[in-house]
């Protein structure tokens, strides 16, 4: 009897804890597990790096272009031994300058064996001393073979030769110098250290090459019929540099 009674009580429990029939079960909320507090990471020192000064770099100075070197420029040697051959006395750098001029004209006529005059020939009035010293020298322009052909074609070829040889030099044509006088060519050695008053003053005087005039010691001064000076580098250092025109005198 006390068996049946226990099993009783025991059953009236376990219907009170049970749920009623068709509610819902409780749903417990899902167990989370708490994350740690995150490890303090420590703030980055912040390190300024320092700006390099700024040096400015100067740019290079442009250097000027210089003036193209005139083709067939080349310095003479400055051998002042006396040569006598062709139609007069020269030095040896007047002879490798007149021989470098035949080199640079390229034509048949011989430059050297058409000499008419030379230098160290003083008392030539017509030359008004030019001849006097070293470095002058006249050259027929007719045809070696055939006197009385006058080589016309010829000769702006020869006188730009001669010029780039180191030469002043002119065409003086039939009369230039006086009633009569024949055409020829005459050139002056720029820088010749033997030169005569007279043949300086046809390179830097008032009437000269440089300046841009026929060298004839005339008034009003000439315009040189061929253009002007041909100026190589060598003629620059020794000082051969005035490549302005004097304005001719006028007179009322």
């Amino acid at each position: 009897m006390r068996r049946l009674l226990v099993v009783a009580v025991l059953a009236v429990m376990l219907a009170a804890c049970a749920p009623a029939a068709g509610a819902p079960l409780p749903v417990l909320p899902p167990a989370t597990e708490t994350p740690p507090p995150p490890s303090a990471t420590p703030a980055p020192t912040h390190t300024s790096t320092p700006t390099p000064t700024s040096t400015a770099t100067p740019s290079p100075t442009p250097e000027p272009t210089p003036t193209a070197t005139p083709f067939g420029c080349a310095a003479p040697p400055e051998d002042y031994t006396r040569v006598e051959a062709y139609g007069g006395t020269i030095s040896r750098r007047t002879e490798a300058m007149l021989e470098h001029a035949q080199t640079l004209y390229g034509g048949q006529h011989d430059l050297l064996l058409a000499i008419t005059q030379g230098s160290y020939s003083p008392g030539v009035s017509a030359s008004f001393g030019t001849h006097d010293g070293g470095g002058a020298v006249d050259i027929a322009v007719r045809d070696l073979t055939n006197w009385h052909h006058v080589l016309y074609e010829d000769l702006d070829a020869m006188i730009d030769a001669l010029r780039r040889a180191g030469f002043a030099a002119w065409v003086r044509y039939e009369d230039d110098l006086y009633p009569g006088s024949p055409i020829h060519i005459h050139a002056i050695a720029v820088g010749d250290a033997e030169l005569s008053e007279a043949a300086r003053l046809q390179l830097d005087g008032p009437a000269g090459y440089f300046y841009g005039y026929d060298g004839l010691p005339v008034e009003p001064a000439q315009p040189d019929r061929h253009g002007g000076p041909v100026l190589c580098p060598w003629m620059i250092a020794a000082g051969y540099d005035m490549i302005t025109p004097i304005p001719p005198t006028t007179t009322d």
